[in-house]
């Protein structure tokens, strides 16, 4: 079977690389400069026999035989202007191995760094390099270091990403795919120097004897919160990644059998209070991940029981809108890696449904301008909804490239347990014309069968326009009421929704006090599926203006108002009931009419100065209330602070403080107050200290019908009335972590977590356990280091 695919990907990849022995022996070269601001921006870099040791150093006289990229341009706030500091990016590369050695030039003492835990370095002073090894102009594979070396790494895909004005941050690349790789810096009087090795085994790239890459390199400055590109890059096209330039003409490249194993052991202890005590329970689980790279372009993934749950924390979310539920990234390692090849419109493809797999294997890669992704799992039977049957997982994408930025996809889903299944399937295209217009076309359907069959859909439509100065968006989506994805993430159904965004850009003089203002205007309305077709008034309606500025040394504030009108669906309040004013029956609960809501938001971000960095955030106006169907006034401020006292010390906090106050007579009706600490020390770069601890208040008055003051209830499925009485809870959090990561894969974690909870009388000082947890867990990552096949 494994020969019959390998000569199947032969014929469709063409012939193989050329042996060793046919390729011209290296010779030594003269370093060559490519000018960025020149558009010198078809590089190449000499193939070396030499060695070196990754120390940050560049001493060795090998990087003077490097070719150099240099002369860079400022991209983000302003584009197109000489890069204020001085950049030489110089690459060569071995058999092996790609070898880049950073020279970063700064006034002394300016340059941010600090020994930061991996994907951290946002808030220093970085450099990132994005390797386009299959040329499409739509991926790269993205490799940053901070002064230090720390790395982060990821892939960056404007296939995905939304419309708008291209980024060059580190926000802009999926940063939970970690790749095998070796990085070492160092401060420098007059700036920084980094040296970098990036593996060919940690990589996929064409399979053709003679390689032609994407490059571009980008540099953030702190001091000055400017982005520099080498390859020139306007901020009036579409996407970024077409604007990068070229590495060619790499042969004799060399990546031997690619098979990573990764065993991993977890061990937990878990407590909770019982009547004669606290019970405690011990587990253990053994599993791990197996990585072949079949071919230099194709890659496929075993897993056995790869819950890594216990170790990655979701980003904390405090729900905007209590109706639906939050969206949480996917952390697991075995579903990280490759996921840009299941990027689907919509999220269709959501790994995180698959909740505790037993096993799960995947394919992927890349075909002449063709990505595949195909995906299987087996979750366990507690997964399922009899809690016996275990739930089987298919997910299949394919993605086409069409001409120079535009693609054509079909994805196909199922989830099927014993007779139950959910079956989706979808095609899209993104069609991309005249660099800056854009198209998106989107239609899927769906069967579900459990006790009943039903049948849903979505469609989509959108047309965009992306310039220097003005661009705009417009966008209509539909989902049908039965319209249902077990294997992807939608969390509302049965609506239509029609949405305006235009966008004004307006850049400063150099030199003057502020480099970019920028007026975004959105506009949208929502209906029912069946309210649209019948041509009923929108249940939705908001406007808003973003208006920020960005302000020299990278200040940054925004003022948005924000206008909104909602109608309560009352379909959505049927099992409601409301109190009659004889106190001895209940009525149906009729929704209040629509309501007409004002917000105001203001935010300041500052600089990230070389010991801290903070972001203010205050809300105030009116919003519409769902829970009771009224206007409530909203009063909401939220503080963050990034503390770095020394280069290993990391302080982080958060406070958020959000009353609502009922508009018709002044009465409290909720608030809430979340303060969090974060608090890290880095002995090293591979061995860290965390502690997280998170306390939250919520207090919620009663319902009451806004009509009458009469209290609401709620039928429950049994048909059970109960009141919506007031709801308080005090809950606290506190989990402590020591990490040893040497290297992505190998990995030693020792943890502890305690819940607290002081509800009862909403009194600190009366706070108790609620549960507890400690857990050890060990991988290793055993790369083959055999030589090429």
């Amino acid at each position: 079977m494994i020969s019959v695919l390998m000569a199947l990907l032969q014929q469709v990849n063409g012939p193989p690389p050329l042996a060793p022995e046919a390729l011209p022996a290296p010779t030594p070269a003269v370093a060559t400069v490519f000018s960025g601001r020149a558009r010198q921006l078809s590089a190449s870099a000499p193939r070396l026999r030499d060695s070196v040791t990754i120390d940050g150093a560049l001493s060795e006289p090998v990087w003077q035989q490097a070719s150099v990229l240099t002369e860079f341009t400022t991209y983000s706030p302003v584009d197109g202007r000489p890069a204020p500091d001085n950049t030489e990016v110089r690459l060569w590369y071995a058999e092996d191995a790609l070898y880049v050695g950073i020279r970063a030039y700064a006034p002394a003492g300016t340059v941010r760094a600090t020994l930061a835990e991996r994907d951290r370095i946002a808030n220093d002073d970085w450099m990132a390099i994005h390797l386009d090894t299959f040329l499409d102009r739509r991926r790269s594979f993205v490799f940053a270091v901070n002064p230090f070396g720390v790395q982060a790494d990821g892939m960056r895909s404007d296939v995905s990403a939304g419309p708008g004005v291209s980024r060059a941050s580190l926000q802009a690349v999926d940063l939970s795919q970690d790749y095998v790789w070796q990085s070492k810096g160092r401060l420098l009087d007059d700036g920084y120097a980094v040296e970098l090795r990036i593996p060919f085994k940690s990589i996929r790239y064409q399979a053709a004897g003679t390689q032609d890459w994407g490059v571009q390199i980008v540099r953030q400055i702190q001091r000055t919160g400017y982005q520099d590109t080498w390859a020139p890059t306007s901020r009036a096209l579409q996407a970024f990644t077409p604007q990068s330039g070229y590495l060619r003409g790499m042969t004799g490249m060399k990546r031997g059998l690619v098979l990573d194993v990764t065993p991993t052991s977890v061990s937990s202890t878990t407590g909770r209070p019982a009547t004669d005590g606290w019970k405690y329970g011990a587990r253990g689980e053994f599993g791990g991940d197996v990585r072949w790279g079949i071919t230099s372009n194709f890659t496929v993934n075993a897993t056995a029981n790869p819950d890594f749950s216990q170790v990655e924390t979701d980003v904390g979310q405090i729900p905007g809108d209590v109706r639906f539920a939050l969206f949480f990234p996917e952390l697991r390692p075995f579903f990280v890696e490759g996921s840009e090849q299941f990027d689907a419109p919509n999220r269709l493809v959501n790994t995180r449904s698959i909740v505790q797999p037993l096993a799960a294997l995947k394919l992927t890669g890349k075909i002449p301008r063709t990505d595949v992704g195909v995906m299987s799992a087996i979750d366990a039977p507690t997964s399922g909804r009899d809690g016996k049957t275990s739930p089987v997982f298919n997910i299949i994408r394919l993605r086409r490239d069409l001409g120079e930025q535009s693609t054509a996809g079909i994805v196909f889903t199922d989830r099927t347990e014993g007779a139950r299944f959910n079956r989706v399937a979808g095609v899209d295209s993104r069609l991309q014309f005249a660099k800056v217009f854009s198209v998106d076309l989107r239609y899927a359907a769906s069967i579900t069968r459990d006790t009943t069959t039903r049948t849903g859909s979505l469609w989509e439509v959108s047309h965009g326009r992306t310039g220097r100065g003005y661009g705009y968006r417009y966008n209509l989506q539909g989902f049908t009421p039965q319209f249902e994805t077990q294997t992807g993430f939608v969390n509302r159904v049965n609506f239509v929704r029609a949405q305006i965004n235009q966008r004004y850009t307006i850049f400063g003089a150099k030199g003057g006090w502020w480099d970019q203002r920028q007026h975004f205007f959105s506009g949208s309305s929502l209906w029912t599926y069946e309210g649209f077709g019948s041509r009923e008034g929108p249940l939705e309606a908001r406007a808003s203006v973003d208006n920020s500025m960005v302000i020299r040394g990278g200040w940054r504030a925004s003022v948005q108002p924000e206008l909104q009108r909602v109608a309560f669906d009352p379909r959505r309040y049927a099992q409601y009931a409301v109190l009659s004013k004889s106190g001895r029956d209940t009525l149906a609960f009729a929704p209040s009419d629509a309501q007409t809501t004002t917000t105001v938001a203001l935010s300041v971000n500052t600089p990230q100065w070389r010991k801290a960095g903070a972001t203010l955030t205050a809300t105030v106006g009116t919003e519409p209330e769902f829970f009771e169907t009224s206007t409530v006034r909203r009063r909401e401020v939220e503080a963050q602070v990034d503390l770095r006292p020394t280069s290993q010390v990391r302080i982080g906090g958060l406070l958020r403080y959000q009353q609502f106050v009922r508009d018709r007579d002044g009465t409290l009706f909720s608030t809430q107050i979340v303060p969090r600490l974060r608090l890290e020390y880095q002995v090293t770069r591979a061995l860290f200290l965390r502690f997280i601890g998170q306390v939250e208040s919520r207090d919620r008055s009663a319902l009451r019908d806004p009509r009458t003051e009469q209290p609401l209830f709620r039928r429950s499925a049994a048909g059970v009335l109960s009141a919506q009485g007031a709801r308080r809870s005090l809950l606290g959090r506190a989990d402590w972590l020591v990490s040893y990561l040497p290297s992505p894969g190998t990995v030693v974690f020792f943890g502890y977590g305690t819940a607290l909870d002081a509800s009862e009388t909403m009194r600190p000082g009366d706070v108790e356990r609620t549960s507890d947890g400690a857990f050890v867990k060990f991988s290793y990552l055993w790369r083959v280091r055999n030589a090429a096949r």
